[in-house]
């Protein structure tokens, strides 16, 4: 009985295999800078964006919360409720 290594690629699998190594290089070179600086840039301009809108979120829930403000009495004396301005 004769054992075959099936385990090992003949010459055409491995001048494919090569081939698309050195393609996947070639476009690993040529595409990454770009997608990279996009994705960058996106990911810059998105975390700007939700950290704004968590502020404003905060500062409007804060404003909410407190209530509207009571104004202070003149020289120690309640204001007049006839007296609106």
């Amino acid at each position: 009985m004769i054992f075959q290594r099936f385990d090992t690629p003949d010459w055409l699998t491995r001048l494919f295999q090569g081939a698309l190594g050195i393609l996947g290089f070639y476009a690993a070179i040529r595409f990454l800078p770009r997608v990279l600086k996009s994705m960058t840039r996106r990911f810059l301009f998105g975390l700007i964006g939700e950290i704004l809108l968590v502020a404003l979120g905060l500062f409007l829930t804060r404003r909410a919360t407190d209530g509207p403000r009571r104004r202070e009495p003149l020289n120690g004396k309640e204001p007049s409720p006839s007296s609106s301005s």
